[in-house]
């Protein structure tokens, strides 16, 4: 008697190996589904080139020059100067290129951490601290 069999030894391995595929697929699919949705509620950033120097502090009245130098401007409406938490000034529609000058004696004087806010159209804001000496 003769007995037939049939070659199915690799039938299984190949089953398997689809299958760990196929499952690896779908976690990569759920993971970066769920990666992309945290990350959906993150504003936009503004990067804006300031140069501040002391102004013409030879007067009575200290200064300050504020200049954009550059960089994403797209929207900037205002910009506000702070000495530590002090206002010191504000200046609307900021030019590139163009210094602003601010200055008040009784609030610039000696050295100083200066802030300086600038207000973007979308609401963001673009912050520059630094330390100066104004005397």
């Amino acid at each position: 008697m003769k007995v037939s069999t049939k070659k199915n030894d690799g039938v299984s391995p190949v089953i398997g190996t689809i299958l760990l595929v196929a499952i690896t697929v779908v976690l990569v699919a759920i993971i970066s589904a769920v990666v992309m949705g945290m990350t959906g509620g993150i504003g936009t950033s503004h990067v804006v080139g300031v140069k501040v120097v002391a102004g013409d502090n030879t007067s009575s009245h200290a200064s300050l020059l504020v200049t954009i130098t550059g960089g994403d401007t797209t929207g900037l409406q205002t910009i506000a100067v702070y000495n530590g938490s002090t206002p010191i000034g504000e200046a609307t529609s900021p030019t590139v290129g163009k210094p602003i000058k601010f200055g008040d004696a009784s609030l610039l004087a000696g050295q100083g951490s200066i802030s300086i806010v600038g207000q973007f159209s979308d609401g963001n804001q673009t912050i520059y601290t630094g330390t100066i000496n104004l005397v």
